[in-house]
């Protein structure tokens, strides 16, 4: 996949990344499913998403159903396009799904 490297600033300024927050080199974010299954799944549905665009976040689940999710491009040590994007598809999953965005909780 092509991707091109941004700032901190620059992914703040996109849209459709409200529920995302920069963090160093990393953008997180945490959304709460009603059970911890429900959570579980999610981390399910993320999994699928990043196998199908080949760029691995990082996952916790936490109880009650909280799931924090963590992105980063390796190669690069930083912020990508790829980030943005599969953080898109990740948010909208985790809506479709229910899900509650917590973007302070990260």
């Amino acid at each position: 996949m092509e991707y091109t490297q941004i700032t901190p600033d620059e992914f703040t300024a996109l849209d459709g990344l409200d529920d995302w927050t920069v963090v160093g080199n990393e953008i997180h974010a945490t959304f709460r499913g009603s059970t911890y299954l429900d959570g579980a799944q999610l981390v399910t549905t993320i999994a699928e998403i990043a196998e199908t665009n080949q760029h691995h976040p990082d996952m916790e689940i936490r109880y009650p159903g909280r799931v924090h999710v963590m992105l980063t491009t390796h190669a690069t040590g930083g912020l990508t396009t790829l980030d943005a994007d599969i953080a898109r598809l990740i948010s909208a999953a985790a809506d479709a799904e229910g899900a509650v965005a917590q973007p302070h909780d990260s």
